[in-house]
C-alpha cells in the first residue's frame, strides 16, 4: 500500500486527535484547521461530488452568509421576532451570536475538506482499503486506550484524558455516549476490512496469507471495539448500532446470490464470545440503563423531552432563518427548562437543535442532504455491486444509520474526532457515486445484446 501525502496528514488528524482529547482542545482543532490546509494545498485536481450535493452545500453556504449578513433592526424583527426583546440596535447580523457561527462555519468548510480527501482516495484501487483502515484504527487506538484506562476511574470509563491527562470531569468524549459514538462510526471499517479478507481467502499462494492476516487482524479489532462499546455503558450505542446492522444487513451480499455464507458463520460466533468476554461485567450495568433512555443524567425532573420542547419553542421565535447557526447555546436560556446550576447547552437532539439555529430554510437544506445520500445507497443499487465497492459503501450505511439513530437522542457529532470519521465515510460515498452509473450502463448494454 503505497504511502503519499495526504494519506500521512490524514492519519496524523485521525490519530492525532483520537490522543489529543478526540479534538476538544482549541490547541488541537487549531492543528487540525492547519492539516486541513495542508490537504487543501496537497490536492491535485477537485475530487468528484455529485451534482446534487454540490448545489445544496451552496445553498448551505449561502444561509450561512446570509446569517452573518448585517440588517437592519426593523428587517430583523420582521425575521426573528421572537428574539427582539434582545436584538442590538442599528445595523447588525441576524445571527445572535456571530462569533460562533464563524466557527461552525470553519469547522464544515474543514468537513468538507475531509469529504474531499477521502472522496479521492475511494477513487483509486490502494486509496479504498486505506481509506478503511485508518478510520478502523482510528476507533480500535480509542478503545485501547479507554480499556487500559477504565481502572483509573470507573466513573470514567474509556475516557483517556479525564483519567491519564487530568483533564475535565467529562474526559476526551465528553461522556460515554460520544465515545460509543465513535465506536459505531470507526467500527463498520473494521468490517469491511473483514469482509474484505474472507472474499480473499480461497485464494491460492501469497494472497491466501495475506487475507488470513488481515482476518485474523479485524477480528482483535473488531472485538476489542465492540467489547468496549457495551463497557461504556451507552444505552443508545448498542441499541443503534445493532439496529443499524440489522437493517443494512442484506447490503453486504450481492442481490444475485451466492456467496459461501457457512465461512463467515465461524467468525461472528466467535466474535460475539470475544466482545461478550470482554463487556461482560457491564452488561447487568447496561440493560439497567436501558429503562432510562431518555433521561438526562445529572439533571434530576429533567428528561430529553423537556430539551426538546423548549428546542421547539426558541424554533418557534424565528421559524424561517433561525437564531445564527451554532447560537444554540445562547439562546436557549430564554426557554430552557429548570435545570438547576447545569447550564443547557445542547439539546441532545442535533436534528431539533440545527431547525432552531437555521430555520426552515436549514431544515429544508439538511433534509435535501440526507435524502441526496439515502438516494446514492439504495440497497438495489448497492448489492449488484461487486465486492470491493459494495463492502465499503454497506459499512457506510452502518455508520450513516447508526449516527442519524443516535443523532436523535444525543449530540455526539459535537466531538471533533467523531465528525471526522463521519465526513470520511460521506466522501467515500461522493466518490464511489459514478459506480452506480457504471453498472447502470453495463446492464443497459446487456440488454440491448439480448
Amino acid at each position: 500500500m503505497p504511502l503519499s501525502r495526504h494519506r500521512v496528514l490524514l492519519a496524523l488528524i485521525l490519530l492525532g486527535n483520537a490522543v489529543a482529547f478526540a479534538g476538544v482542545d482549541p490547541i488541537t482543532q487549531a492543528m487540525t484547521a492547519l492539516l486541513g490546509v495542508a490537504l487543501v494545498w496537497d490536492l491535485k485536481k477537485f475530487p468528484p461530488v455529485p451534482k446534487t450535493i454540490r448545489y445544496l452545500l451552496i445553498a448551505l453556504g449561502g444561509l450561512w452568509l446570509l446569517q452573518l449578513l448585517p440588517l437592519p433592526a426593523m428587517l430583523r424583527v420582521l425575521l426573528q421576532p421572537g428574539f427582539a426583546s434582545v436584538m442590538k440596535p442599528g445595523w447588525a447580523s441576524l445571527s445572535l451570536a456571530p462569533w460562533r457561527s464563524i466557527e461552525l462555519g470553519g469547522h464544515l468548510i474543514l468537513l468538507f475538506i475531509l469529504a474531499l480527501i477521502a472522496s479521492r482516495m475511494a477513487g483509486t484501487r490502494s486509496g479504498l482499503p486505506a481509506l478503511m483502515l485508518l478510520i478502523g484504527a482510528t476507533g480500535v487506538l480509542s478503545a485501547v486506550l479507554g480499556l487500559i484506562t477504565e481502572g483509573a476511574d470507573p466513573s470514567k470509563v474509556l475516557f483517556f484524558r479525564a483519567n491519564v491527562q487530568g483533564g475535565g470531569p467529562y474526559g476526551a468524549f465528553v461522556n460515554h455516549n460520544h465515545f460509543a459514538q465513535g465506536m459505531e462510526i470507526s467500527l463498520p471499517a473494521i468490517m469491511v476490512l473483514m469482509a474484505f479478507a474472507l472474499r480473499r481467502l480461497p485464494m491460492p499462494g501469497a494472497m491466501r496469507q495475506k487475507a488470513a492476516i488481515g482476518l485474523l487482524g479485524s477480528f482483535v479489532g473488531l472485538g476489542v471495539g465492540f467489547g468496549a462499546l457495551l463497557r461504556s455503558g451507552s444505552r443508545g450505542g448498542a441499541l443503534f448500532f445493532l439496529l443499524a446492522l440489522l437493517i443494512t444487513a442484506p447490503m453486504w451480499r450481492r442481490s444475485i446470490g451466492g456467496g459461501k455464507i457457512w465461512l463467515r458463520w465461524p467468525v461472528i460466533i466467535a466474535l460475539v464470545l470475544l466482545a461478550g468476554s470482554l463487556a461482560a461485567t457491564r452488561l447487568p450495568d447496561l440493560r439497567e440503563r436501558m429503562s432510562t433512555l431518555f433521561l438526562v443524567e445529572g439533571v434530576q425532573g429533567n428528561s430529553r423531552l423537556d430539551y426538546w420542547d423548549a428546542t421547539l419553542k426558541s424554533f418557534r421565535r424565528a421559524p424561517l432563518i433561525g437564531s445564527g447557526a451554532g447560537s444554540y447555546p445562547y439562546v436557549i436560556s430564554m426557554d430552557k427548562p429548570a435545570t438547576g446550576t447545569m447550564i443547557l447547552e445542547q439539546a441532545h437532539n442535533d436534528y431539533l437543535e440545527w431547525l432552531s439555529t437555521t430555520g426552515i430554510l436549514g431544515a429544508a437544506i439538511g433534509l435535501g442532504l440526507i435524502i441526496a445520500m439515502i438516494m446514492m445507497l439504495q440497497p438495489g443499487r448497492v448489492r449488484r455491486l461487486r465486492g470491493d465497492y459494495r463492502y465499503p459503501l454497506a459499512g457506510a450505511s452502518v455508520a450513516l444509520l447508526a449516527t442519524a439513530l443516535h443523532e436523535l437522542i444525543g449530540f455526539g457529532l459535537q466531538t471533533p474526532l467523531n465528525r471526522y470519521m463521519l465526513a470520511l465515510w460521506i466522501g467515500l460515498i461522493w466518490g464511489m457515486a459514478h459506480r452506480f452509473k457504471e453498472t447502470g450502463r453495463s446492464r443497459k448494454e446487456a440488454a440491448d445484446e439480448l
